[in-house]
């Protein structure tokens, strides 16, 4: 069986050493080479074209993003896997677009590492669990501070609520309005402004006009 062959970018000479004797303990994978420098790391990788490039994105003289986009215009046919602690989605996704065909934290776990090296060299693309977690995480908290968001949890009575309260009603005026006891409307109250995380009218009225109730 031919051997996947692997080169190794880091700026840190532990991280090189640890990488290779896992690695090399794969009978898939051959490591071909290693480079802590990106430079060094261009000129060997265009010779002796490795398989697949294990490439950190923080390097000494030129980025792992930049080095990425160099090797994938001369040899377009070698895959690159970013191995990073970053977690900036932005770097991580300036990477990809540059040519790296996935990414993986140095985080991961070994065989998770061994998954996504198969994976691209096969054509594929992969993300590690760590950063897919990390961006799903991203995206619910920035819903759940949206006000749209917000607002999405009130109930229909709710709602109703709101708009009586937005008209300058009291609780007693909206109790007559909606035939409901005022008991009633002051437990709804309470619950609109701890779903809207407002504390009076004047922030529930501002947070509101910012969706159509």
């Amino acid at each position: 069986m031919k051997k996947i062959k692997l080169y190794l970018v880091d700026d840190h000479r532990m991280v090189i050493d640890m990488w290779a004797s896992l690695l090399s303990s794969n009978p898939k994978f051959e490591i071909v080479g290693t480079s802590l420098d990106g430079e060094k790391a261009f000129e060997e990788i265009i010779r002796i074209l490795p398989d697949v490039v294990l490439m950190d994105i923080t390097l000494p003289g030129i980025s792992g993003i930049e080095l990425t986009k160099r090797i994938r215009e001369k040899t377009p046919s070698i895959k690159i896997l970013g191995v990073s602690m970053h977690t900036n989605i932005i770097l991580i996704k300036q990477l990809l677009i540059n040519g790296a065909s996935g990414y993986v934290s140095k985080t991961s776990s070994f065989d998770e590492m061994t998954t996504a090296i198969l994976t691209i060299y096969e054509g594929n693309r992969y993300i590690c669990r760590d950063i897919k977690d990390y961006i799903t995480n991203q995206v619910i908290s920035e819903q759940q501070t949206d006000p749209a968001y917000r607002i999405n949890q009130l109930t229909k009575r709710e709602l109703e609520i709101v708009n009586l309260i937005k008209d300058g009603n009291s609780s007693k005026e909206i109790s007559e309005k909606l035939f409901i006891s005022k008991r009633t409307v002051e437990v709804h109250r309470y619950n609109i402004f701890r779903k809207l995380e407002v504390n009076n009218i004047t922030s529930l009225i501002k947070i509101t006009n910012k969706s159509i109730v």
